[in-house]
């Protein structure tokens, strides 16, 4: 006999193993048989005990794939869990941190926060410039235009102002 809690001949015994909740409502009896248990239907018939075929999976117990890559770009408002946005981070730390290689005596300038590549600023003023230029065009021609075709025909001289600039600093940086 034991004693527990000063309680004489009480006996313990171990809980019997908690069976698995599967959404389908399939449980698994103590010989190991899966089985759909019985029912009542809303009329009040019953539905008998069934059978479940071993290596059976129903659709409600699949689980489905996740792609972790996906679920991180769903759950955070940027995409990625480490992107911050080029205005929050200071100055150079994200370039650092992608760069492979940097070291002190490189010779390599870094770029800040915002800037571009200025042959790439170049090349996207011109082409901006070249699809206004072909919009004015149509609209000489005749051809209706969106709104906003028309808003960028009038920032014509804004792309070939900052061109000219750009095209200044070049001069002076070489």
């Amino acid at each position: 006999m034991e004693i527990w809690n000063g309680v004489e001949g009480l006996q313990v015994q171990p809980m019997p193993p908690k069976q698995p909740v599967t959404a389908s409502g399939i449980k698994t009896t103590k010989s190991g048989e899966r089985v759909i248990p019985a029912s009542v239907r809303p009329d009040g018939t019953i539905r008998p005990e069934r059978r479940v075929k071993a290596g059976y999976t129903p659709t409600e117990d699949v689980s489905s794939y996740k792609n972790d890559r996906a679920e991180s770009f769903r759950s955070h408002q940027y995409g990625h869990k480490d992107y911050v946005p080029p205005g929050l981070a200071k100055a150079g730390e994200a370039q650092k941190s992608r760069r492979k290689g940097v070291g002190g005596g490189s010779g390599q300038t870094e770029e800040g926060i915002g800037q571009e590549d200025p042959e790439k600023k170049v090349r996207a003023l011109k082409k901006k410039i070249k699809a206004a230029r072909e919009l004015k065009e149509r609209q000489d021609r005749g051809d209706k235009l969106e709104d906003s075709q028309v808003a960028k025909i009038g920032m014509l001289e804004t792309f070939e102002k900052e061109l000219a600039e750009m095209n200044i600093e070049e001069e002076e940086g070489s």
